[in-house]
């Protein structure tokens, strides 16, 4: 994959995954490497622009799809895993947690990205 001079962002860029992700596109010369998370202050990488962002705010995440017009490729990697049981859990809060980030945060930044890249 061409990734020297590219211009990418990175969902949760702040720790685990998301964070080796920022930290290899820089070592892989990507021109510009934007790194969103809820406390943009996290983002600590050498390298990488921190960015302010919520997955599950659609405002924020439009907000941030025309700040960082010139990224060419966007790695979802915000996520949360609530750990409670199927059956079990005593209401389906965790749940809605799961799906508003997770699948509905992923859906969310592609659009708000996709409409940027045709406009």
């Amino acid at each position: 994959m061409k990734i020297n001079g590219w211009a990418a962002l990175v969902t949760g860029a702040n720790r685990g995954l998301g964070k080796a992700y920022a930290r290899e596109l820089v070592k892989r010369g990507a021109a510009r490497v934007y790194g969103a998370a809820r406390d943009p202050a996290t983002v600590t990488e050498p390298g990488v622009t921190p960015i302010a962002l919520d997955v599950t705010d659609p405002e924020r995440a439009a907000q941030v799809a025309a700040q960082c017009a010139d990224v060419t490729l966007l790695v979802n990697n915000a996520g949360v895993m609530a750990a409670s049981t199927f059956i079990g859990a005593p209401n389906l809060d965790a749940a809605r947690l799961e799906m508003e980030t997770n699948y509905f945060g992923t859906l969310r930044m592609c659009r708000a990205f996709a409409v940027k890249g045709t406009g």
